[in-house]
This record gives structure tokens, sequence and C-alpha cells, in this order.
């Protein structure tokens, strides 16, 4: 079944501003806080967590692969 388009000469998206021509965040900082930072945790304590977190998931299944492994012998 075809869909009846509109019959105007206008374009479907015409914004004027392209998505990524927006900023990200809609807070804004101090100077204070773009000079010596937010205080946030620091990105390495996340990067840990992820290595953490995957060698753990890493270790599960090798786990379960080794436990198949033994009950198939």
């Amino acid at each position: 079944m075809k869909r009846n388009f509109p019959s105007e000469d206008k374009k479907r998206f015409g914004g004027h501003l392209r998505h990524y021509h927006r900023s990200g965040g809609q807070n804004r900082r101090t100077w204070d806080e773009w000079v010596y930072g937010d205080g946030r945790r620091p990105v390495s304590a996340k990067k840990w967590l992820k290595v953490i977190g995957f060698l753990l998931a890493v270790l599960a299944l090798a786990g379960i692969v080794a436990g198949l492994y033994i009950e198939m012998q």
C-alpha cells in the first residue's frame, strides 16, 4: 500500500541548525570549573572498574567452559 505524502513543497526536515552544531550539555560551567575541574572522579578510576569488570566476565566464561569440559569427559 502506497503512502500519500503531503503535497507541500517544503522539506520534511527543515531545521536551521544541524544536530552536530548543538552543544552536548545544557548546564553552564563557571570559570573555576573550567580551569580547575569540577571534582568528578578521575577517568582512570572508571577505566579500572571497566577492566576489572571485563576480567571478571572472562573468568566466569572460562569457568563455565572448564566446567562443561570436565562434565563432558
